[in-house]
C-alpha cells in the first residue's frame, strides 16, 4: 500500500498546518493554453487519414478571341499524413491510513472512523484533484513535444534520455520535435543554427545569451529565410525556449522598443516580432528537456537547450478523440483496498502538417 504524498519531508509536530486550504503546491507556471499553441483536431480515431492539398501551380492563359477554351493543365497534389493516436493513462493510488494521525491538516477535521481511510469530499481529495489536473497537463505538453517512440538512454556520443528509467514518460508516439528532426534531416524543413548549443563546452555557456542576440542570430534570419506565405500567415507565432525569450525582451528593453508589445490581455503581456507573437515555451519545453536529455553520456551537457519554432497553431495540431478527455478525472474510494484512486485517460497524438510552413532554430 502507499500514499501519494512524501511526507519525509514535513517534521510532524504538535503546530504544523492544520488545514488543507493553507498547502502551497509547488509553483506550476501557467502555461499557453492547448488551444493558444495548437490547433485541437477532436474525434480523431486510430489511422485516420489527413489529406493535404497543394496549391494550383500557375494558371491563366491569355485568350486568342476564338471560341477554343483554354486549359493551362494546372494541378493539386494530394498527399496524406496519418493520425496515430496513443493511448495515455495514469491512476495515483493513495492510502490515507499511511498519513499518521499527527497530520492535524485533515485528521483534526474527521467525525467517523470511515474518514480515516476515505477521504471523498475533502479539501484533501480536492488538493489530489487539483495536483492531478497539473499532471495532466505537463503529460499533454510533454507528449505533444517530446514523444519519440524509440527514444533510449543517451550514449556516450548519443543524445538521449539521462536516465532509461524515463523512457515510459516519452515513448506514446512521434512528437513535434521527433518529426521536426526529420523534416531537418531531409530538407523539407529549414533550421536555422544556433551555434553555442553545439560549440559551448559546459551547460551554463550554453544558455548564456549574454554575447550572443535573439533578434540578431534567431528571430531575424529565421523571418528572414522563411516561407513567404508563413511570414504572411496572420496566425504565425514564434515559439522560443527560455533564454532566447528573456533575450529578446531584454534587447526590446534595451533599444527602449516597448511598442512593440500589445496591452495587458488578461494580465499577460505578449510581446511581437514583425507582427508574430513571440511565446515564452520554458515551462513547456526546458524543464522536460534539460531535467530528462542531454547530448551524450559522456560530457552530459544539455541537449539543444536553445531552440525556436516560427509556424502557424493550425500547423501543428494536437489530435484526441474527445477534447474532455484531456481535463476528465476519475474518482472513487475502494472498500475493499481502503484506498482513494485519481485517475486519468486520453488519446493524443500531434502533427507537424505543411513542412513549407514550419521554420525552426536549434
Amino acid at each position: 500500500m502507499a500514499s501519494v504524498f512524501d511526507k519525509s519531508g514535513l517534521t510532524l509536530a504538535p503546530k504544523e498546518v492544520e488545514a488543507i486550504s493553507k498547502f502551497i503546491v509547488e509553483q506550476v507556471f501557467e502555461s499557453p493554453e492547448l488551444m493558444r499553441m495548437h490547433g485541437v483536431q477532436t474525434g480523431v480515431l486510430m489511422k485516420e487519414q489527413i489529406i493535404l492539398a497543394s496549391q494550383f501551380g500557375k494558371s491563366g492563359l491569355k485568350a486568342d478571341g476564338t471560341c477554343t477554351r483554354k486549359a493551362s493543365g494546372a494541378v493539386s497534389t494530394l498527399t496524406q499524413k496519418y493520425w496515430d493516436p496513443a493511448g495515455i493513462e495514469d491512476t495515483l493510488v493513495h492510502c490515507n491510513a499511511e498519513l499518521t494521525t499527527l497530520f492535524k491538516a485533515y485528521f483534526n477535521s474527521i467525525t467517523r472512523y470511515r474518514e480515516v481511510y476515505e477521504i471523498e469530499g475533502s479539501e484533501l481529495a480536492e488538493l489530489l484533484v487539483q495536483l492531478s489536473e497539473v499532471a495532466i497537463k505537463d503529460t499533454i505538453n510533454r507528449a505533444v513535444w517530446f514523444g519519440d517512440t524509440a527514444v533510449t538512454a543517451s550514449g556516450a556520443a548519443a543524445a538521449g534520455l539521462v536516465s532509461a528509467a524515463n523512457v515510459k514518460f516519452y515513448d506514446y508516439f512521434d512528437g513535434l520535435w521527433k518529426q521536426i528532426f526529420a523534416g531537418v534531416t531531409a530538407t523539407t524543413i529549414k533550421r536555422v543554427t544556433i551555434a553555442q548549443n553545439a560549440s559551448a563546452v559546459t551547460k551554463a555557456a550554453q544558455i548564456d545569451w549574454s554575447v550572443t542576440s535573439a533578434i540578431d542570430d534567431v528571430l531575424a534570419p529565421m523571418y528572414a529565410a522563411a516561407d513567404p506565405r508563413l511570414r504572411a500567415s496572420k496566425e504565425a507565432k514564434f515559439y522560443l525556449s527560455g533564454e532566447i525569450y528573456a533575450d529578446y525582451i531584454q534587447e526590446l528593453q534595451g533599444k527602449g522598443v516597448y511598442t512593440s508589445m500589445d496591452p495587458l490581455t488578461g494580465g499577460i503581456q505578449t510581446p511581437y516580432y514583425n507582427g508574430k507573437e513571440v511565446v515564452n515555451m520554458d515551462t513547456i519545453w526546458d524543464l522536460d528537456a534539460r531535467q530528462d536529455f542531454e547530448k551524450n553520456s559522456t560530457d552530459h551537457l544539455y541537449y539543444l537547450p536553445n531552440r525556436a519554432v516560427l509556424t502557424m497553431p493550425a500547423n501543428i495540431p494536437v489530435g484526441t478523440l474527445n477534447k474532455d478527455q484531456l481535463t476528465e478525472i476519475e474518482q472513487w474510494y475502494e472498500k475493499k483496498d481502503r484506498t482513494n484512486n485519481f485517475a486519468y485517460g486520453f488519446s493524443l497524438d500531434s502533427k507537424v502538417l505543411e513542412e513549407y510552413l514550419i521554420i525552426v532554430a536549434y
